[in-house]
């Protein structure tokens, strides 16, 4: 480790709660925070959860040991489940919950107009990976952002440096290939939904490359799994994420054993607690042994991950837990009952633990039956660095051969001292006050002032805020008498204090002031100290309770309307366009009426057609074709203005094509600097933009450009749309996972609140399935088997062909289906949608007109069809169906 030149006080660990057992785990552990889910509501469904009615015992058995609890209601919400949401949202408050964690903009609001002492966390499911992000969540009332697995230490740093909430960051567990909040691979494969927490996992599964039609050996990816990734382990760099100044490190793993909870917990507090004190410092070798532990509890390869620099974040060769390395089979002994493996051992082991062996087939897994020293001696146990042969199933040793790996999957040793450790209590300090003639009292307080960990760091550190530490005394009635006989001893009195039983306290000092010669029996002073402890407990549990307000949802629809500032809005922008010659001309300006007047709805109500390209040349066959709309790169901007270009430009002004310029769905914080200046005389010009990402909205806002939100927001339910609304957007696109009856719902809503911004829905197109930060075709490119105009296609066990596309250095995997609601375009006009978008990003500027065609002619009613491409699926996606 490196010599510590900076002092801090230690972020908050948070540990991952998905039952009781495992609540008493992560407090075993010393974890300072849980968070936890109720029902269905949040995003591990997988997990056994929490009840309404349970969940008040649970906060009450994690705040009697000091630990805070987060609620996670983080997934988009139905707008037929915003009531429920709130019902339960309103019996975690009253149970004196200390934040809710939230993916949706429109209950976020909701919440903060509701409860505006409850403490709301950005969920890392809104994708917030810029500075401009964080502000967008905190002017909502966030008071902490969880930032996107993908940044670096120093893109977290520059976050927390220029923000006003506190930051979060996960630092151990399950990664996700994608960006998390922009996945769709699970909801169109299998109608699992993993932007609601019903992922079905199909990152772990496998899968083949074709190239150009090609089939790639698996060998040139490093394996049959090529987007799996490994588990998240920042220990060894965990002092490089402590400087960031972030109030909390995050351990995933609802769904995994109370032991790996506790033993994370334990860890990865041990290791701040080191770093952040004066004069110390973990060793690397500390640490290691740590992952090592950690690594037999759950382990599918570590990563230290895209904070810690590491790119390749996935783990190709298996895809499940298999465990810490044991060692390589040096020689194998068959007979009739089971298989003895020669193994030089790298870890502890004992009979009945368990192992895993990668055969050439395989991983296979079996119990350890048997321990053979070299001399022949068969023992329990066995310690690392000896030679010996463990003995397996016959069966499971049939497929195994010299060489092949094996590994720890089930430390019975570790096991079971995790499983034996003791909660960790809460220090008091005891006053036992015995003056003769008055009655025998104990004053008790806790002795670490209790912290709260969501705000902005201060000046002198991580920054958190402290509370009066809870206080507590009780006088019995007894009267303190002389005593005739034997008279009770200080050290009677001191034993008693520290006999505080099977509360959650330990008495961590103990003063007494008593007089001289005193009698007080021992059933009196363990009494008073009991019912001490009682109160203090007591008023530990009811400090954080309240009153529940049974909000009701029709009472709040005022917050699902936009004060309309089109028209003061329309002067800003126009004065922004004042400055500068590109406002000039003349398809810009009339953009700015033409995109008012729709959003105004005194235009026409007649059903529009958008369409999204990535070319220019597309662009205007789109145009021709009869587009209402046209969605472009905003990289396209300078080419589209250059003087190559004005006759494409008359020839877009006559059709009256709104054009709109597309961010890019991920933009970091140095990306979107670069953006900027391009923003601005698109701006200037009298265009508007696409946005993908709260960044990007937030920065549009800044720069006074209309923008649309793109459904990459999730947006769920009207309230949310309204809260993109009041942020500048001018027409909202739906989420692709809401079947036709939930857009209607959505859409009627936002109509009886009067709102005058468009919606939007997908109707043809490939879905973007996934974007990650993992370079997956670099090994491809590096040996020029890819190169920029190959056609890469992921190939699963069915046959199914996903489209890959590199973007730089990001991985974009789309569906192997393409959606197409053609022949149900009559039926979409009665849900209340103002636009239909096809997106075209994919197809050929003569394809572009075709479709573009066909699909224009439905809206005019008239009975069309498309010519269906070779060897090509269709889908009608969730329109019929939902998640």
């Amino acid at each position: 480790m490196s010599d510590k030149n900076f002092s801090c006080n230690p972020p908050e660990i948070l540990s991952p709660v998905g039952d009781n057992e495992a609540l008493l785990g992560a407090i075993k552990g010393g974890a300072d925070a849980v968070y936890l889910g109720v029902g269905e509501f949040n995003a591990r469904q997988g997990a056994k959860n929490f009840t309404a009615d349970d969940l008040e015992a649970a906060v009450d058995l994690a705040h009697s040991y000091g630990v805070l609890v987060y609620l996670a209601l983080n997934i988009p919400i139905k707008q037929k489940e915003l009531q429920q949401a709130l019902d339960i949202v309103d019996r975690a408050y009253a149970a004196g919950i200390d934040a809710i964690i939230l993916q949706d903009l429109g209950l976020l609001r909701l919440l903060k107009e509701i409860y505006p002492d409850l403490d709301l966390h950005a969920s890392t499911q809104m994708t917030i990976h810029n500075k401009e992000g964080a502000d967008f969540a905190a002017r909502l009332g966030a008071k902490r952002v969880i930032v996107s697995r993908e940044l670096t230490t120093d893109e977290v740093k520059d976050i927390v440096d220029h923000s006003n909430v506190g930051i979060e960051v996960f630092v151990h567990g399950a990664l996700c290939y994608s960006y998390s909040g922009k996945c769709l691979f699970s909801s169109f494969l299998h109608d699992r939904s993993a932007n609601r927490g019903a992922c079905a996992q199909p990152c772990r599964r496998r899968y083949s490359f074709l190239v150009n039609g090609r089939e790639i050996d698996e060998r040139h990816i490093g394996g049959s799994y090529p987007i799996s990734c490994a588990e998240l382990s920042t220990l060894t760099g965990l002092e490089e994420i402590v400087k960031t100044g972030v109030v909390s490190l995050k351990i995933e793993g609802r769904m995994k054993k109370p032991e790996y909870v506790t033993a994370s917990a334990a860890a990865y507090k041990a290791a701040v607690e080191s770093i952040c004190s004066p004069g110390e410092n973990p060793t690397r070798e500390e640490l290691e042994t740590r992952e090592a532990e950690l690594a037999k509890l759950f382990y599918r390869g570590f990563t230290r991950g895209f904070i810690l620099g590491e790119k390749g974040v996935s783990h190709p060769r298996y895809s499940s837990n298999y465990g810490a390395f044991l060692g390589k089979v040096l020689d194998i002994s068959r007979s009739k009952g089971n298989t003895k493996l020669t193994v030089r051992l790298e870890e502890d082991i004992q009979v009945k633990d368990g192992i895993s062996i990668f055969t050439r087939e395989r991983m296979l897994g079996s119990a350890v039956t048997g321990i053979i020293t070299i001399t022949g001696e068969r023992v329990k146990n066995a310690k690392k660095g000896e030679k010996v042969g463990l003995e397996i199933s016959s069966k499971t040793g049939r497929a195994v051969q010299r060489g092949d790996e094996i590994y720890l999957t089930t430390d019975t040793q570790l096991l079971d001292t995790l499983q034996k450790t003791k909660l960790k209590a809460l220090p008091v300090s005891l006053k036992a006050i015995a003056r003769k003639g008055e009655r025998f009292k104990v004053e008790i307080r806790e002795e670490n002032v209790r912290k709260e960990y969501s705000g902005k760091r201060e000046e002198n550190g991580r920054g958190s805020r402290k509370e009066e530490s809870a206080y507590a005394e009780f006088a019995d009635d007894y009267i303190v008498q002389e005593a005739e006989k034997v008279p009770t001893t200080e050290e009677q009195i001191r034993k008693a204090m520290e006999s505080l039983g099977d509360t959650p306290f330990e008495a961590a000092s103990i003063e007494i002031e008593a007089d001289e010669n005193i009698f007080i029996p021992v059933g009196v002073l363990k009494n008073t100290r009991r019912k001490a402890a009682e109160l203090l407990l007591e008023k530990t549990l009811t400090a954080k309770k309240k009153e529940q307000k049974h909000p009701d949802l029709a009472d709040f629809n005022r917050l699902c309307t936009v004060e309309d500032g089109t028209e003061n809005q329309d002067e800003e922008i126009k004065n922004e366009i004042g400055k500068n010659e590109v406002g000039k001309n003349e398809i810009g300006k009339n953009e700015i009426s033409i995109n008012r007047a729709r959003v105004k709805g005194t235009a026409s109500k007649k059903l529009l057609l958008s369409v999204e390209v990535q070319e220019i040349s597309s662009l205007l066959r789109a145009a021709i074709a009869g587009a209402d709309i046209a969605y472009i790169p905003a990289s396209l901007f300078e080419e589209l203005m250059s003087p190559k270009n004005a006759e494409k430009l008359e020839d877009l002004k006559a059709e009256r094509t709104e054009l709109v310029f597309r961010i890019p769905r991920i933009t970091h914080d140095s990306e979107l600097n670069e953006l900027k200046p391009v923003l601005e005389k698109i701006r200037d010009a009298g265009f508007s933009v696409a946005c993908s990402s709260l960044g990007a909205a937030q920065l549009a806002k800044e720069l006074f450009i209309p923008f649309v939100a793109q459904k990459d927001f999730n947006i769920f339910n009207a309230f949310t749309a309204s809260t993109l609304y009041q942020a500048g957007a001018y027409r909202a696109t739906l989420s692709s996972e809401l079947n036709l009856s939930e857009i209607k719902h959505v859409c009627e809503t936002l109509h009886t609140c009067g709102i005058s911004g468009q919606t939007e829905i997908l109707v043809y197109g490939r879905e973007l399935m996934l974007i990650t930060e993992n370079d997956l075709l670099k090994p491809l490119v590096d040996r020029k088997i890819v190169r920029k105009e190959s056609e890469v296609l992921l190939v699963d066990q069915s046959g199914s062909e996903f489209p890959v596309q590199r973007l730089g250095t990001r991985t974009l995997i789309y569906n192997s289906k393409i959606l197409d609601m053609l022949k149900y375009i009559k039926n979409i006009k009665g849900y209340g949608v103002d636009v239909i978008r096809l997106d075209l990003s994919f197809n050929t500027p003569a394809e572009v007109k075709e479709i573009t065609e066909v699909y224009k002619q439905a809206i005019a009613g008239k009975e069309v069809k498309l010519k269906p491409a070779r060897g090509v699926e269709y889908t009608t996606g969730h329109y019929f169906k939902g998640v």
